[in-house]
């Protein structure tokens, strides 16, 4: 019986260990805008997909399913702002077991970037549910299906078919909430996309 999976939403080659499966996701900045996107890599007991159509700072396969998920587009993100990308992403039971929890977490790895700036992008980085920020920091953070107002997980539950919303937030200005940031780096010349990495993995328990 499932008691937790995990799954990373990342950019790169998959990687399956332990019935894990992980990869990562490269966020890089210009001088005037953030641009970052992430794609997706998930088991077949959930399946994401866009929620308009068509697709809106998502991207799709030909089955429907989001292979990434790009806030911003080609524009980017501005810095010294807050940006809402709200309801962009369904999370679909495409299982026969009942969800009683969802959370969220983003990890940043990096052999160039202090310990400190790698926190800050993580502070910076948050999952919504509608436009209200989780605390993703992974299962001792937010349950979007406690949190969330869709009707469909007005009872906590995510039943077989059923599906809930999400989004991301992105805090670039500095020392407002958590985040120190006004850019994610690279924003200074002297670090590039390539020096860091950042993950994004969903953590869904049953009963």
């Amino acid at each position: 019986m499932l008691t937790r999976r995990q799954l990373i939403a990342g950019l790169g080659s998959a990687v399956i260990s332990g019935g894990i499966v992980s990869s990562t996701a490269a966020f890089t900045a210009t001088s005037t805008s953030t641009n970052s996107s992430f794609t997706v890599v998930y088991p077949e007991l959930i399946e994401l997909r866009a929620v308009n159509d068509p697709p809106v700072h998502v991207e799709t396969n030909d089955e429907g399913l989001v292979t990434k998920v790009t806030p911003g587009g080609d524009t980017g993100l501005n810095e010294r702002a807050i940006t809402r990308f709200v309801d962009i992403v369904k999370i679909v039971n495409a299982g026969t077991l009942d969800l009683t929890g969802i959370y969220f977490d983003f990890a940043v790895e990096s052999d160039v970037l202090s310990s400190g700036t790698m926190d800050d992008i993580e502070s910076a980085l948050s999952i919504t549910a509608g436009t209200r920020p989780l605390e993703s920091t992974g299962t001792s953070g937010d349950d979007i299906l406690a949190e969330s107002d869709d009707a469909s997980v007005a009872d906590g539950v995510l039943s077989p078919g059923e599906s809930v919303p999400f989004g991301v937030l992105v805090d670039l200005i500095p020392d407002y909430g958590d985040s120190s940031l006004a850019a994610l780096p690279p924003d200074d010349g002297g670090v590039s996309a390539d020096d860091y990495a950042v993950t994004l993995s969903v953590t869904v328990t049953d009963e």
